[in-house]
């Protein structure tokens, strides 16, 4: 059986997300945040346009709260530039949670979304 790819969890979260904004009072957004792309094979730096390396995939914004979400499969690793960024956001004061794989996306997201402290 093959894992599951990393964009496809983003999609289905971004599916998810959107049956909870039913329910719930929050808004978020996806970083797309590729620090070198190629465009037509034209490459092109987007630092300069403040694009800033490891920052978490999703954004999720409560009531005086802000999550940054990011998503990894099963076996995926955190960069070091991640690992900076999450640090960074917990150190001002907000949440930053790694999750991998589906079922611990869901795991999470529920916590998040029912106002319960993710480990």
């Amino acid at each position: 059986m093959t894992e599951t790819k990393e964009r496809d969890l983003h999609k289905n979260l971004v599916k998810l997300l959107h049956l909870y904004q039913n329910s719930h009072d929050f808004i978020f957004f996806h970083v797309k945040n590729d620090v070198g792309a190629r465009r037509g094979n034209f490459f092109y730096d987007l630092k300069p346009m403040g694009v800033l390396p490891g920052v978490a995939d999703f954004c999720i914004v409560k009531p005086k709260e802000t999550i940054f979400f990011e998503i990894k499969t099963k076996k995926g690793k955190l960069s070091l530039n991640q690992k900076n960024f999450l640090e960074n956001v917990k150190r001002l004061g907000h949440q930053a949670i790694v999750a991998y794989g589906w079922d611990d996306i869901l795991e999470k997201i529920d916590k998040i979304i029912f106002n319960e402290k993710c480990a």
